[in-house]
């Protein structure tokens, strides 16, 4: 059950066939998760396994009849039929001014799966200049989005009085009229919720008995209880609410009445809760027991032997996103058995499980997990899907260790991808680079950078690597600038910082390169807030001769600076005029939200009100949602109860709710999607991965 909307990697390709594809939760594909078509896939990777069986669950209520333009439902347990994949493109250059092949080595999934780190739209529009001085605005003095006086508060105002009620009144299958439509209510108002009696409501989209809901429901409302996660600490439901959560997801988990996918979801939400509060009843005055009660049964869980792979992937997943100081040291062990042996606890696993283990071990380890991931990385007797996870893992460790330790990981690192050679090892390894040099720059070191010689390599990436190494290796030094700011003191990284600068402008204008690396630099320009590439950026949105992928993540680099003047604006509300490509306009949009500019939403209005296919509508809806700006609400109401339209542009129209009135700054989901290893496919991740 493929979830809504279409990815970047889906337009660029070509593959607008599938826009009539979509289905279900309120969600979007993205790029590295969903159902990947099978042309992106190469040979070497395994078909995604189709979702398995309902468990013995209640069996799935036939999808109610679809109004016009909705398009058929998908069958019940069953993903699209997929075709072969084509033979591996050569790797060698793009010639004759093509884009390089899209496959799982492009830079675009990485992007796709880990922007919202990166761009903090939410952030970006709801900040606003407090002061009415002009001195004071230059000094940068910002009010926090979410206070009552603030940007958000229109927005807040109608979360209460039109968005929530919308919401509730969707929940209600007589008034959703469809799955697709009923489902995301659930997870939009999750997202939003202060009422604790919500959650109430949220628990009986699960119901096994009278009032059952249909599996898609079950899952969306599985996964909505994860969503009541809120990162401000004034914001978040009490210990003794949460705490019900989490025993209630784990009965879900544990009862095999739930079809699959539901089992899996709970397990993820567990994760997502992972870090909100925690101790009550017997726990009551020790947060630290609670939290490592809820571990250990996660744990005790995951080393339990399951039929197929989903919920112990599931599994997997939350335990990774738990608190570290609840992780043993025992547990890391079996983390690390399963990496180099697949076998975790007494249960052998398949080499799916074996890479989720070692992402995880990345997650939560110690020093003690560097010797298993450094042999694992380069072990013969070690799958590739479980090697590229532990290049990730390498990085996502050096976070956690001192700093001897985090040069023993470079080191790893660049021998391990040297000697091993595939290219997603390499390309998640360079990003693993940028992220222990910004733990040294935390720290005030240079030892990463200067010992392991991590600079010079990623420099020589960028500028010299292979056509799919080059993009990544721009990535990390943006990475890298973007953490040292504009007030470093330490010379080094000084003069480092200058020497990425040349090497992102130079790759931008590179006429050897293709578009689609191109594309990866005018990003990578943005990440690390290039303000004097401003002038190419415009000119590359402003062309409309120019690939329009190129021109799209241009424009996403320019709203990545943040520093928007009017020709700028002018230039990114011209593109945003075109009807030339929807996917180009909705990145125009994403980047008129970073600059705040609120005549994109005027003209967005303009446009869905004038859309006529189902698709244009929906790309509409995303980009309003986007801005989240307190205008498109009632648009997007009248949407989502007007039954003329199609089930899935009003299920996208719910979903885009949740995302306007979503105030965190981080979309929860993200703590899924950051840093997962995409390659590794198996079929519930990808659907989480695509949810809004």
């Amino acid at each position: 059950m493929k979830r809504l909307l279409l990815s970047v990697a889906l337009v660029a390709s070509g593959f607008l066939a599938l826009a009539s594809d979509l289905w279900a939760h309120g969600g979007q594909f993205r790029g590295p998760g969903g159902s990947v078509p099978p042309s992106l896939r190469e040979p070497t990777d395994p078909t995604p396994p189709p979702p398995p069986p309902p468990s013995g669950g209640p069996p799935t209520t036939p999808p109610p009849t679809t109004t016009p333009g909705s398009g058929p439902p998908p069958p019940a347990n069953n993903p699209p039929p997929v075709t072969p994949p084509p033979t591996t493109p050569e790797l060698g250059t793009p010639t004759g001014g093509k884009k390089s092949p899209l496959s799982f080595e492009s830079w675009i999934f990485w992007y796709e799966n880990n922007k919202e780190d990166l761009e903090r739209l939410k952030d970006a529009i709801y900040t606003r200049i407090t002061s009415e001085n002009p001195l004071g605005q230059l000094g940068g003095s910002r009010e926090a989005g979410g206070q009552a006086s603030g940007a958000t508060q229109a927005t807040a105002t109608k979360v209460d009085t039109h968005i929530i009620p919308a919401l509730k009144w969707a929940m209600n299958p007589d008034n959703a009229g469809h799955q697709d439509v009923e489902s995301a209510a659930y997870i939009a108002l999750a997202k939003i919720t202060k009422d604790p009696l919500d959650i109430e409501l949220l628990q009986k989209g699960m119901a096994l008995d009278e009032g059952k809901r249909d599996q898609i429901t079950q899952e969306s409302a599985a996964l909505a209880l994860g969503l009541l996660r809120r990162a401000e600490a004034s914001k978040q439901f009490s210990a003794t609410e949460l705490d019900k959560v989490r025993a209630f997801l784990f009965d879900v988990v544990e009862n095999d009445k739930y079809a699959t996918g539901t089992r899996s979801f709970a397990a993820m939400s567990l994760g997502l809760l992972g870090d909100q509060p925690s101790g009550s009843g017997e726990y009551a005055n020790d947060t630290e027991a609670a939290r490592k009660a809820t571990t250990a049964r996660l744990f005790d869980l995951c080393t339990q032997k399951h039929t197929e792979d989903n919920i112990p992937v599931a599994l997997l997943l939350g335990l990774g996103l738990q608190s570290k100081s609840s992780v043993t040291e025992d547990m890391q062990s079996k983390l690390a058995e399963a990496t180099l042996k697949g076998k975790l606890g007494s249960a052998e696993v398949s080499d799916i499980v074996r890479s989720y283990a070692a992402l995880q071990l990345g997650r939560i380890g110690g020093p003690a997990a560097i010797a298993p991931l450094k042999t694992a990385l380069t072990a013969r007797t070690v799958d590739k899907q479980t090697q590229r996870s532990v290049a990730i893992a390498l990085g996502l460790l050096g976070r956690l260790v001192p700093v001897e330790n985090r040069l023993e990981l470079a080191k790893v690192l660049k021998d391990g991808m040297e000697k091993n050679g595939d290219p997603s090892v390499r390309n998640f390894g360079l990003i693993s680079m940028a992220y222990l040099v910004n733990k040294d720059i935390e720290e005030g070191r240079t030892d990463v950078l200067e010992q392991a010689k991590v600079g010079e390599y990623l420099l020589a990436q960028a500028k010299d690597g292979n056509f799919m190494q080059r993009p990544f290796g721009a990535i990390a030094l943006s990475l890298i600038g973007r953490k040292l700011g504009d007030t470093n003191q330490i010379k080094l990284y000084e003069e480092f910082k200058q020497a990425a600068l040349v090497a992102l402008r130079e790759g931008l204008e590179s006429q050897k390169l293709d578009k689609r690396s191109r594309a990866g630099f005018a990003t990578s320009l943005g990440i690390i807030g290039d303000i004097y590439s401003r002038k190419k950026l415009v000119a590359i949105v402003s062309d409309d001769k120019e690939d329009r992928e190129l021109r799209g993540y241009a424009a996403i680099g320019l709203g990545l600076i943040r520093q928007g003047n009017e020709e700028v604006k002018k230039a990114l509300r011209d593109a945003m005029a075109e009807r030339s490509s929807e996917e180009m306009r909705q990145q125009v949009a994403t980047a008129l939200g970073l600059l705040q500019d609120p005549g994109a939403v005027e003209e967005l209005l303009k446009a869905l009100k004038d859309a006529e296919s189902q698709n244009l509508k929906g790309q509409i809806v995303l980009a309003l949602a986007k801005i989240g700006d307190a205008r498109a609400v009632e648009p997007m109401v009248n949407l989502l109860k007007d039954k003329k339209e199609g089930d899935l542009t009003r299920a996208l129209a719910c979903a885009g709710l949740g995302v306007v009135g979503d105030l965190e700054s981080m979309p929860s989901l993200s703590r899924i999607s950051k840093d997962i290893n995409y390659r590794a496919s198996i079929y519930y991740v990808n659907e989480v991965l695509s949810i809004l």
